[in-house]
């Protein structure tokens, strides 16, 4: 338990600390809040905590890492790099967000040092969030081959042929959207697994 609130107040610290530094993204923040609000709900469920924490950890992380992609890529470099840039970090996010769930007991019982057998209970919200998490990272690879096809004379392709497909912007326009969407489901999953634990076990309340 003193892990996982350690790794929590270190979250919220340094997402704390981010946010003030790089523009204000609402969505993000209540996100967050949400994320936090949620781990404090569980209380002493480790199990529905650890799926909690590792969106939070996973989403700081990506605080962190975008932070030098906005300072510095986006201001030196082209369309292509920058998206590229953006959609390629955001899959790779995506890929180690899918492998904490889907390796859930394995680092809960390293936690724990194997001392909380909760943790190797079974959580129904694994196979939802399995698969709003595939939803993440298939939005941002298809983000990041539209990228692709709508730059292709940065890849020596002539201007007139390039540009027929400079309209292949549905991903990027409603990408927002499309990922708000996920992170709303994401919530939600996350709010009723940790209810369904609670009344699983009312001590844990």
């Amino acid at each position: 338990m003193k892990v996982v609130n350690l790794i929590l107040v270190t979250i919220l610290s340094s997402f704390l600390l981010l946010n003030n530094i790089s523009a204000g993204q609402n969505v993000q923040t209540v996100f967050c809040a949400l994320l936090i609000a949620l781990v404090i709900f569980a209380k002493n469920d480790l199990n529905s905590r650890y799926m909690v924490v590792s969106y939070l950890m996973v989403f700081t992380l990506g605080k962190i890492v975008f932070y030098p992609i906005e300072m510095y890529v986006y201001p030196n470099f082209n369309s292509l790099i920058q998206n590229s840039a953006a959609f390629g970090m955001s899959f790779l996010l995506d890929i180690l967000l899918i492998y904490l769930v889907r390796n859930r007991m394995l680092f809960s019982l390293m936690l724990t040092g194997g001392e909380e057998p909760s943790v190797l209970e079974k959580n129904y919200t694994e196979g939802p969030l399995f698969g709003l998490l595939l939803g993440y990272a298939s939005i941002d690879l298809v983000a990041f081959v539209e990228n692709v096809v709508r730059n292709l004379e940065y890849f020596g392709f002539s201007k007139e042929f390039a540009k027929q497909f400079w309209h292949v912007t549905f991903f990027y326009d409603y990408y927002e959207y499309l990922k708000g969407t996920l992170m709303a489901l994401s919530i939600t999953v996350l709010y009723m697994g940790v209810v369904i634990r609670k009344r699983q076990m009312p001590s844990a309340a």
